[in-house]
C-alpha cells in the first residue's frame, strides 16, 4: 500500500442550523443588532454567544431561534407532517375526488 492509499478523507464536522444562523448573524453588523434587540442583548452578548463564551438562558432560547428565523417542533409533528405528505401525495383517489385510495 502507498502512501496515497492509505489518506482517510476526514469530512468536516457537520454544524447546526442554530449556530449557521448564529455564524451569519454575527458576520452582519446589521443583523447582529437587530438579534440582539430582539433578544434583549447588546451585541457584546450576542458575540460571546457565538464564540461559545457564554450560553444561552432557557427564557431566551425562543426569542433568540425566532429572530435568526427558526422555529422549534416536536419530531412527533415532524412525523405527522411527513406521513400527512407521503398520503397525500400518493393518494391519487383523494385528489380526484374519489374518496380515498383502497375503499370501495
Amino acid at each position: 500500500m502507498n502512501a496515497a492509499e492509505s489518506i482517510v478523507e476526514m469530512k468536516p464536522k457537520p454544524t447546526s442550523i442554530i449556530t449557521e444562523r448564529l455564524v451569519k448573524a454575527c458576520s452582519d453588523k446589521r443583523m447582529k443588532a437587530d438579534v440582539a434587540e430582539a433578544v434583549g442583548w447588546g451585541v457584546d452578548m450576542l458575540n460571546k454567544v457565538c464564540a461559545g463564551g457564554t450560553g444561552i438562558p432557557a427564557d431566551k432560547a425562543g426569542t433568540l431561534l425566532h429572530a435568526l428565523g427558526l422555529v422549534v417542533m416536536t419530531a412527533e409533528y415532524a412525523d405527522y407532517l411527513a406521513r400527512g405528505n407521503v398520503i397525500g401525495s400518493n393518494c391519487h383517489c383523494a385528489r380526484m375526488n374519489m374518496g380515498e385510495c383502497g375503499r370501495p
